[in-house]
């Protein structure tokens, strides 16, 4: 099975027009439930983001409720292990916020690698090697023989570097003189 296939354009035109004949052949009933769907999913994503801006506003409001308890108190020294809790907590809070902002920036870079990835002629790899690095990027099951592509990719890639470099040094050669 070639994987030029999959990859081309007149297979996407055709699904396309697929689609565009689905579309037309539904009933007003199920147009209108699509819709529903789709405006169901644009007000979910829409909570999500109010439910991130709420939880900003929790934090603020955690920092200030420590603020104010802190100013009512007149000794302290007695009340050493709460403000350690305190900070603690609002530590976690924040430690949590961050991990969640760096899973989600990783997420848009692993798409956009993926979307250069799709860029790169099919015909420029080996199929069996498109292959362990599709399992590679949609995190499926890889055999040993993915492994062992993966690898002999990896050491493809230094040898092409290494001539990079060579060529690299010509180039400043055939420049300067």
């Amino acid at each position: 099975m070639s994987i030029d296939k999959w990859l081309n354009e007149e297979d996407s035109k055709e699904d396309r027009l697929r689609r565009e004949k689905a579309f037309k052949s539904l009933s007003k009933q199920e147009v209108q439930d699509l819709k529903k769907k789709k405006i169901q999913n644009i007000v979910q994503k829409v909570e999500k983001k109010t439910d991130e801006i709420s939880k900003r506003d929790n934090f603020l409001d955690n920092i200030l409720e420590f603020k104010n308890w802190l100013n009512q108190r007149t000794y302290i020294k007695g009340d050493i292990t709460k403000i350690e809790t305190w900070i603690r907590n609002l530590y976690s809070i924040v430690n949590y916020d961050t991990e969640l902002r760096v899973k989600s920036d990783n997420y848009t870079q692993k798409r956009s690698l993926i979307k250069r990835y799709k860029e790169i002629p099919p015909k420029f790899l080996d199929e069996k090697i498109r292959v362990a690095l599709n399992k590679l990027l949609n995190n499926t099951p890889r055999t040993n023989s993915d492994n062992y592509y993966l690898r002999k990719l990896k050491g493809i890639i230094t040898e092409k570097q290494k001539e990079t470099e060579y060529y690299e040094i010509l180039e400043q050669i055939i420049r300067i003189f």
